[in-house]
């Protein structure tokens, strides 16, 4: 009888791991799959950059979805889900065919409009997996995306364009197509995933909707220590998002423009390394420990970014090597804050709520800070190589993280202390 629980079990897991991989990568290719292009040739008036133009187009649509998701998400029913999942990917896809066909200068709401409804889509499948005792394992097949699904889809878009002769604005909606199947697939088997049982919410405390006064509770029971967390945040998605917008664009200045697979090659260790270690969270039971393991190793991947950079600037590695070694740097902690960071801490706290509304909070503001970046980078008229600018990027994120990182290991650790206390008391 145990016997066929624990396998049940385990099928069970293996089931939604990979039905939430394949949603993801399925949005991705909508998302995504437009970066593979250069538009070098493309004129859109103003003086500006079309591909970092189209690129902040996106994003401020993503944004906006994101700020829009801090209600939405922390509010959903359960029984909506999928067809919230259905009708975002849709309308994302359908942007993407007006993107091919519209003239260059309204291309970019095109894909503001392809942005808008795509920042949703992640709260909506991770809340097939939140409050489990399994939650990192789900979480770390779900963020591989992140990593592997984003370099696999721009290779795809760049051999539909170099293969099959698809124009550069048309190889987006081409690819997002491609990708469809797999995506309704994922809903199918979403839609017969099994729900928390109670061992998981005895030890990860019930999931249920976060409304408007459970939302300020929370911030002003927790707000600073939250918003430390937040920054941090902010800082990864910035540089990842700066990496992931304009790899193509890196490896073109290297010379490596015609090696499309390049580009998957060097997320592939990233992914193994990253995903391994986020996933091995779920053999820590105890929640502090595993909060404080989560930013133990958000340190050590903000001192590996530093010493990866700094090695790159002196010749010491290579490109291949410093885009995989601080690669993993940037998203071991961005990947944490998915798999373990904000999980734990929901169940750390003891409170009734949903991860969902903290990260779309943080999401919201990340994005925002990855589009004052870029909307900068134009203002300022950026003349540096793309390579120069990321140096420059890691080397005032990773110091500015460590400094946060340690604050924050000192205000939840002190809180947890304090909270101990009183009900050591009331006992």
């Amino acid at each position: 009888m145990m016997k066929n629980i624990a396998k049940e079990n385990k099928f069970a897991t293996i089931w939604i791991m990979i039905a939430v991989f394949l949603s993801y990568t399925g949005m991705y290719a909508i998302r995504k799959s437009f970066l593979a292009g250069q538009y070098a040739q493309v004129d859109i008036g103003f003086g500006l950059d079309a591909k970092t133009t189209f690129v902040i187009s996106q994003v401020l649509g993503y944004m906006v979805s994101k700020f829009l998701g801090i209600k939405i998400i922390s509010e959903m029913p359960k029984g909506r889900r999928i067809s919230w999942l259905m009708g975002l990917i849709l309308f994302g896809l359908a942007m993407l065919g007006l993107f091919a066909v519209l003239p260059a200068k309204f291309k970019v709401i095109a894909l503001f409009l392809n942005g808008l409804p795509l920042g949703i889509v992640f709260g909506v499948v991770f809340s097939f997996i939140e409050g489990r005792r399994n939650t990192e394992l789900l979480a770390a097949a779900l963020s591989a995306t992140f990593i592997f699904s984003t370099g696999l889809v721009k290779t795809v878009g760049l051999l539909v364009i170099q293969n099959l002769g698809i124009s550069e604005f048309a190889m987006p909606f081409v690819t997002g197509l491609l990708f469809l199947p797999i995506f309704l697939l994922s809903l199918w088997m979403l839609k017969k995933a099994k729900m928390p049982n109670e061992k998981d919410i005895e030890e990860r405390t019930v999931r249920v909707p976060m409304y408007k006064a459970d939302r300020k509770a929370f911030l002003r029971s927790n707000g600073m220590g939250y918003f430390a967390l937040v920054a941090i945040y902010v800082l990864l998605t910035i540089v990842r998002d700066f990496r992931d917008n304009f790899i193509v664009d890196f490896w073109a200045e290297k010379g490596l423009a015609k090696a499309p697979q390049l580009i998957t090659l060097t997320e592939i260790p990233i992914a193994i390394v990253v995903l391994v270690i986020a996933a091995a969270g779920v053999l820590i039971r105890k929640n502090k420990l595993a909060f404080n393991f989560g930013i133990g190793l958000a340190i050590a991947s903000a001192l590996l970014i530093l010493l990866s950079t700094v090695l790159y600037q002196h010749e010491r590695i290579n490109a291949v090597v410093w885009i995989i070694t601080s690669g993993i740097g940037i998203y071991l902690p961005y990947i944490l804050f998915h798999c373990l960071l904000f999980e734990r801490l929901i169940a750390l706290l003891s409170y009734k709520g949903n991860v969902g509304f903290l990260f779309y909070l943080a999401d919201a503001l990340g994005y925002l800070g990855s589009v004052a970046v870029l909307v900068l980078k134009e203002i300022v008229g950026f003349k540096q190589s793309w390579g120069s600018f990321f140096i420059s990027l890691n080397h005032i994120s990773s110091v500015c993280m460590l400094a946060i990182l340690i604050l924050v290991l000192l205000y939840f650790n002190n809180k947890i202390q304090q909270k101990n206390k009183q009900l050591a008391v009331v006992a």
